[in-house]
Protein backbone atom coordinates (compact mmCIF):
# COMPACT_ATOMS: atom_id res chain seq x y z
CA UNK A 1 0.00 0.00 0.00
CA UNK A 2 0.95 3.63 0.39
CA UNK A 3 2.58 4.02 -3.16
CA UNK A 4 0.79 6.30 -6.01
CA UNK A 5 0.24 5.78 -9.57
CA UNK A 6 1.02 7.40 -13.03
CA UNK A 7 -0.09 7.09 -16.39
CA UNK A 8 -3.74 6.81 -18.33
CA UNK A 9 -6.03 3.49 -18.69
CA UNK A 10 -9.33 4.30 -20.82
CA UNK A 11 -12.63 2.30 -19.78
CA UNK A 12 -15.43 2.77 -22.21
CA UNK A 13 -17.89 0.84 -20.41
CA UNK A 14 -18.40 3.28 -17.56
CA UNK A 15 -21.77 5.28 -18.69
CA UNK A 16 -20.31 8.65 -18.50
CA UNK A 17 -20.00 7.97 -14.89
CA UNK A 18 -16.17 6.44 -14.84
CA UNK A 19 -13.09 8.47 -16.77
CA UNK A 20 -9.55 7.51 -17.05
CA UNK A 21 -7.39 6.59 -14.37
CA UNK A 22 -3.70 6.40 -13.82
CA UNK A 23 -2.38 3.45 -12.81
CA UNK A 24 0.81 2.45 -14.65
CA UNK A 25 3.87 4.18 -12.60
CA UNK A 26 4.23 3.67 -9.63
CA UNK A 27 5.72 6.46 -7.51
CA UNK A 28 6.61 6.64 -3.87
CA UNK A 29 5.48 9.91 -2.23
CA UNK A 30 7.45 12.64 -0.11
CA UNK A 31 10.52 9.61 -0.57
CA UNK A 32 13.38 12.47 0.06
CA UNK A 33 11.60 13.52 3.27
CA UNK A 34 11.13 9.95 4.34
CA UNK A 35 14.83 8.42 3.46
CA UNK A 36 16.34 12.03 4.86
CA UNK A 37 14.03 10.93 8.48
CA UNK A 38 14.98 7.41 8.56
CA UNK A 39 19.07 7.67 7.23
CA UNK A 40 20.35 8.43 11.16
CA UNK A 41 17.91 5.55 12.10
CA UNK A 42 20.48 3.19 9.45
CA UNK A 43 23.45 1.90 11.69
CA UNK A 44 21.33 1.58 14.63
CA UNK A 45 19.02 -1.61 13.51
CA UNK A 46 16.76 -2.66 10.87
CA UNK A 47 13.71 -0.67 9.18
CA UNK A 48 10.81 -1.72 8.56
CA UNK A 49 8.66 -0.83 5.62
CA UNK A 50 5.40 -2.11 6.93
CA UNK A 51 3.52 -1.17 4.09
CA UNK A 52 5.64 -1.86 1.23
CA UNK A 53 3.88 -1.48 -1.77
CA UNK A 54 5.69 -1.43 -4.63
CA UNK A 55 9.09 -1.14 -3.01
CA UNK A 56 9.57 2.45 -3.77
CA UNK A 57 10.44 3.34 -0.51
CA UNK A 58 12.22 0.91 0.43
CA UNK A 59 14.61 0.65 -2.58
CA UNK A 60 15.08 4.40 -1.95
CA UNK A 61 16.08 3.19 1.44
CA UNK A 62 18.26 0.56 0.44
CA UNK A 63 20.02 2.73 -2.19
CA UNK A 64 21.09 5.33 0.25
CA UNK A 65 22.57 2.76 2.46
CA UNK A 66 24.55 1.43 -0.32
CA UNK A 67 25.61 4.87 -0.75
CA UNK A 68 26.34 5.43 2.56
CA UNK A 69 28.32 2.00 2.70
CA UNK A 70 25.91 0.62 5.42
CA UNK A 71 25.23 -2.60 5.71
CA UNK A 72 21.66 -2.99 6.82
CA UNK A 73 18.26 -4.52 6.57
CA UNK A 74 15.05 -4.12 5.10
CA UNK A 75 12.08 -5.96 6.26
CA UNK A 76 9.19 -5.27 3.62
CA UNK A 77 5.24 -6.23 5.02
CA UNK A 78 2.52 -6.15 2.95
CA UNK A 79 -1.37 -7.44 3.30
CA UNK A 80 -1.95 -7.72 -0.67
CA UNK A 81 -0.28 -10.26 -2.12
CA UNK A 82 0.49 -8.92 -5.71
CA UNK A 83 2.27 -5.59 -3.79
CA UNK A 84 4.94 -8.69 -2.49
CA UNK A 85 5.34 -9.96 -6.04
CA UNK A 86 6.09 -6.48 -7.22
CA UNK A 87 8.57 -5.35 -4.17
CA UNK A 88 10.30 -8.48 -5.32
CA UNK A 89 11.21 -7.42 -9.20
CA UNK A 90 11.80 -3.58 -7.29
CA UNK A 91 14.19 -4.83 -4.72
CA UNK A 92 15.79 -7.96 -6.21
CA UNK A 93 18.91 -5.99 -6.99
CA UNK A 94 19.84 -5.93 -3.38
CA UNK A 95 19.32 -9.08 -2.83
CA UNK A 96 15.86 -10.04 -1.53
CA UNK A 97 13.76 -12.88 -0.03
CA UNK A 98 9.95 -13.24 0.80
CA UNK A 99 10.19 -14.93 3.84
CA UNK A 100 6.70 -17.16 5.58
CA UNK A 101 5.37 -14.65 8.47
CA UNK A 102 5.20 -18.06 10.76
CA UNK A 103 8.45 -19.07 10.50
CA UNK A 104 11.09 -18.57 12.43
CA UNK A 105 14.02 -17.50 9.66
CA UNK A 106 16.70 -16.62 12.11
CA UNK A 107 20.07 -15.10 10.34
CA UNK A 108 19.48 -14.28 7.30
CA UNK A 109 21.55 -12.10 5.08
CA UNK A 110 19.65 -11.02 2.73
CA UNK A 111 19.10 -6.49 2.39
CA UNK A 112 15.56 -6.98 2.20
CA UNK A 113 13.32 -9.71 3.94
CA UNK A 114 9.41 -9.56 2.62
CA UNK A 115 6.77 -10.54 4.32
CA UNK A 116 2.71 -11.47 2.90
CA UNK A 117 0.72 -10.23 6.07
CA UNK A 118 -0.86 -7.40 7.59
CA UNK A 119 1.10 -4.64 9.39
CA UNK A 120 -1.01 -5.54 12.58
CA UNK A 121 0.96 -8.57 12.76
CA UNK A 122 4.72 -6.29 12.94
CA UNK A 123 5.67 -7.00 16.33
CA UNK A 124 5.08 -11.06 15.66
CA UNK A 125 7.03 -10.85 12.48
CA UNK A 126 9.89 -8.86 13.89
CA UNK A 127 10.42 -11.45 16.99
CA UNK A 128 9.99 -14.25 14.81
CA UNK A 129 12.41 -12.68 11.78
CA UNK A 130 14.81 -12.02 14.61
CA UNK A 131 16.22 -8.48 13.36
CA UNK A 132 16.03 -6.50 16.26
CA UNK A 133 16.64 -4.21 17.07
CA UNK A 134 14.38 -2.32 14.83
CA UNK A 135 15.57 1.13 14.57
CA UNK A 136 12.87 2.93 11.96
CA UNK A 137 9.07 2.12 11.05
CA UNK A 138 7.33 3.72 8.37
CA UNK A 139 3.50 3.56 7.42
CA UNK A 140 2.28 4.82 4.06
CA UNK A 141 -1.32 4.22 4.03
CA UNK A 142 -3.80 4.33 2.14
CA UNK A 143 -3.93 2.31 -1.92
CA UNK A 144 -1.68 1.91 -4.10
CA UNK A 145 -1.19 1.73 -7.99
CA UNK A 146 -1.29 -1.92 -7.56
CA UNK A 147 -5.13 -2.05 -5.91
CA UNK A 148 -6.48 0.65 -9.13
CA UNK A 149 -6.23 -2.42 -11.25
CA UNK A 150 -9.88 -2.57 -12.25
CA UNK A 151 -10.44 -6.18 -11.17
CA UNK A 152 -9.84 -5.32 -7.59
CA UNK A 153 -12.62 -2.83 -7.26
CA UNK A 154 -11.20 -0.02 -5.69
CA UNK A 155 -11.50 2.71 -8.06
CA UNK A 156 -15.28 4.49 -9.45
CA UNK A 157 -12.85 5.15 -12.37
CA UNK A 158 -13.41 1.86 -13.94
CA UNK A 159 -15.64 -0.65 -14.02
CA UNK A 160 -14.89 -3.98 -11.78
CA UNK A 161 -16.19 -6.30 -9.10
CA UNK A 162 -17.01 -4.24 -6.01
CA UNK A 163 -14.36 -5.87 -3.56
CA UNK A 164 -12.11 -3.27 -2.18
CA UNK A 165 -10.01 -5.98 0.03
CA UNK A 166 -6.45 -5.41 0.08
CA UNK A 167 -5.90 -9.11 0.35
CA UNK A 168 -8.40 -10.48 -1.74
CA UNK A 169 -7.93 -14.36 -0.09
CA UNK A 170 -9.48 -13.25 3.21
CA UNK A 171 -12.57 -11.01 4.47
CA UNK A 172 -15.81 -10.20 2.85
CA UNK A 173 -16.14 -7.85 0.29
CA UNK A 174 -17.39 -4.25 -0.25
CA UNK A 175 -20.40 -6.02 -2.13
CA UNK A 176 -20.92 -8.52 0.67
CA UNK A 177 -20.84 -6.09 3.43
CA UNK A 178 -23.14 -3.71 1.63
CA UNK A 179 -25.33 -6.75 1.96
CA UNK A 180 -25.34 -7.04 5.28
CA UNK A 181 -25.33 -3.24 5.84
CA UNK A 182 -28.31 -1.24 7.10
CA UNK A 183 -28.78 2.37 6.14
CA UNK A 184 -27.68 3.73 9.73
CA UNK A 185 -24.56 1.57 9.34
CA UNK A 186 -23.90 3.55 5.37
CA UNK A 187 -24.83 6.83 6.93
CA UNK A 188 -22.27 6.38 10.05
CA UNK A 189 -19.68 5.59 7.15
CA UNK A 190 -19.50 7.88 4.89
CA UNK A 191 -20.03 10.61 7.26
CA UNK A 192 -17.57 9.52 9.88
CA UNK A 193 -15.10 8.01 6.98
CA UNK A 194 -15.38 10.28 3.90
CA UNK A 195 -16.48 13.04 5.91
CA UNK A 196 -19.45 13.48 2.63
CA UNK A 197 -22.26 15.95 3.25
CA UNK A 198 -24.79 14.26 1.19
CA UNK A 199 -24.38 10.72 3.42
CA UNK A 200 -27.63 10.59 4.18
CA UNK A 201 -29.40 11.03 0.74
CA UNK A 202 -26.74 8.54 -0.23
CA UNK A 203 -27.21 5.94 2.42
CA UNK A 204 -30.98 5.55 1.48
CA UNK A 205 -30.16 5.48 -2.27
CA UNK A 206 -27.20 2.92 -2.04
CA UNK A 207 -29.73 0.58 0.50
CA UNK A 208 -32.58 0.50 -1.30
CA UNK A 209 -30.30 -0.68 -4.25
CA UNK A 210 -27.89 -2.84 -2.80
CA UNK A 211 -29.38 -6.28 -3.66
CA UNK A 212 -28.39 -5.08 -7.67
CA UNK A 213 -24.92 -3.15 -6.66
CA UNK A 214 -22.73 -5.95 -7.94
CA UNK A 215 -19.85 -3.80 -9.80
CA UNK A 216 -17.89 -0.34 -9.30
CA UNK A 217 -19.78 1.20 -12.03
CA UNK A 218 -23.32 -0.01 -10.48
CA UNK A 219 -22.51 2.06 -6.80
CA UNK A 220 -20.99 5.01 -8.54
CA UNK A 221 -24.65 5.33 -10.50
CA UNK A 222 -26.22 4.99 -7.18
CA UNK A 223 -24.60 7.43 -6.19
CA UNK A 224 -24.59 9.66 -9.09
CA UNK A 225 -28.57 9.62 -9.38
CA UNK A 226 -29.12 11.75 -5.89
CA UNK A 227 -25.82 13.36 -6.29
CA UNK A 228 -25.50 17.34 -7.95
CA UNK A 229 -23.01 16.31 -11.38
CA UNK A 230 -20.68 19.24 -9.98
CA UNK A 231 -20.05 17.58 -6.75
CA UNK A 232 -20.32 13.96 -8.81
CA UNK A 233 -16.82 13.17 -8.51
CA UNK A 234 -15.51 14.43 -5.16
CA UNK A 235 -18.12 12.36 -3.64
CA UNK A 236 -17.79 9.23 -5.52
CA UNK A 237 -13.93 9.83 -3.89
CA UNK A 238 -15.18 10.01 -0.66
CA UNK A 239 -17.51 7.33 -0.49
CA UNK A 240 -15.41 4.85 -2.20
CA UNK A 241 -12.70 5.64 0.38
CA UNK A 242 -15.24 5.53 3.35
CA UNK A 243 -16.68 1.69 1.93
CA UNK A 244 -12.64 0.59 1.60
CA UNK A 245 -11.69 1.62 4.73
CA UNK A 246 -14.97 -0.37 6.46
CA UNK A 247 -13.75 -3.35 4.17
CA UNK A 248 -10.25 -3.21 5.26
CA UNK A 249 -10.82 -2.36 8.79
CA UNK A 250 -8.20 0.58 8.08
CA UNK A 251 -8.47 2.49 11.02
CA UNK A 252 -8.83 -0.08 13.74
CA UNK A 253 -6.05 -1.83 11.99
CA UNK A 254 -3.94 1.26 12.25
CA UNK A 255 -4.20 1.92 15.43
CA UNK A 256 -3.02 -1.58 16.61
CA UNK A 257 0.22 -0.90 13.88
CA UNK A 258 0.74 2.06 15.72
CA UNK A 259 1.32 0.62 19.25
CA UNK A 260 2.97 -1.88 18.13
CA UNK A 261 5.54 0.02 16.21
CA UNK A 262 6.54 1.90 19.31
CA UNK A 263 6.73 -0.91 21.65
CA UNK A 264 9.61 -2.61 19.32
CA UNK A 265 11.36 0.41 17.92
CA UNK A 266 14.84 0.69 20.12
CA UNK A 267 15.56 4.11 22.37
CA UNK A 268 16.69 6.85 19.17
CA UNK A 269 14.81 4.44 16.43
CA UNK A 270 11.81 6.56 14.50
CA UNK A 271 8.55 6.03 13.41
CA UNK A 272 7.38 7.69 10.14
CA UNK A 273 3.37 7.65 9.22
CA UNK A 274 2.31 8.69 5.52
CA UNK A 275 -1.58 9.97 5.64
CA UNK A 276 -3.97 10.83 3.46
CA UNK A 277 -7.14 11.15 5.00
CA UNK A 278 -8.42 12.94 8.17
CA UNK A 279 -9.01 10.01 10.10
CA UNK A 280 -5.78 8.13 9.70
CA UNK A 281 -4.51 11.55 10.63
CA UNK A 282 -6.65 11.75 14.12
CA UNK A 283 -4.87 8.16 14.58
CA UNK A 284 -1.78 9.73 14.45
CA UNK A 285 -2.20 12.42 16.82
CA UNK A 286 -4.10 10.41 19.64
CA UNK A 287 -0.93 8.18 19.53
CA UNK A 288 1.79 10.68 20.07
CA UNK A 289 -1.01 11.99 22.77
CA UNK A 290 -1.20 8.72 24.62
CA UNK A 291 2.05 7.29 23.95
CA UNK A 292 4.07 11.21 25.18
CA UNK A 293 6.26 9.02 27.49
CA UNK A 294 7.92 6.95 24.81
CA UNK A 295 7.60 9.14 22.18
CA UNK A 296 8.15 12.48 20.78
CA UNK A 297 7.04 14.63 17.54
CA UNK A 298 9.65 15.54 15.41
CA UNK A 299 7.26 17.57 13.31
CA UNK A 300 4.87 19.36 14.72
CA UNK A 301 3.34 19.99 11.74
CA UNK A 302 2.63 17.58 8.79
CA UNK A 303 5.38 18.19 6.31
CA UNK A 304 3.93 18.08 3.04
CA UNK A 305 4.67 17.05 -0.44
CA UNK A 306 6.43 20.49 -2.47
CA UNK A 307 4.38 21.38 -5.41
CA UNK A 308 6.78 20.23 -7.98
CA UNK A 309 6.44 16.68 -6.56
CA UNK A 310 2.28 16.95 -6.60
CA UNK A 311 3.05 18.56 -10.16
CA UNK A 312 4.59 14.84 -11.44
CA UNK A 313 2.53 12.87 -9.39
CA UNK A 314 -0.98 15.00 -9.09
CA UNK A 315 -1.95 12.14 -5.94
CA UNK A 316 0.31 13.55 -3.68
CA UNK A 317 -1.42 16.27 -2.96
CA UNK A 318 -3.20 14.97 0.07
CA UNK A 319 0.07 13.45 1.91
CA UNK A 320 0.78 14.18 5.51
CA UNK A 321 3.80 12.88 7.20
CA UNK A 322 4.34 13.15 10.69
CA UNK A 323 7.52 11.54 12.42
CA UNK A 324 7.75 10.61 16.03
CA UNK A 325 10.99 9.52 17.82
CA UNK A 326 11.42 6.94 20.35
CA UNK A 327 12.52 8.44 23.80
Amino acid sequence: MGENAKGRVKDNACSGVCRATEVLEHIPVLVNEVVSFLEPCFEIGTIVDATVGGGGHSAAICERMVVKGIKGQVVGIDIDPEAIAQAELKLAKFGCEIVDERSEVKGLKKMVLLVHSSYVNIEEIVERLAVKPVAGVLLDLGISAIQLNPKRGFSFDQDGPLDMRFNPDTGPSAREILLKSSVVDLKRWFMVYGDEPFAGRIARRVYQLRRNIRTTRELAEAISSVVPKRRLRHTLARVFQALRIVVNKELENLKLALRAAVRIISPGGRLLVVCYQSGEDRCVKELIRLEKERIKALTAKPIRPSTEEIKVNPRARSARLRVMERR
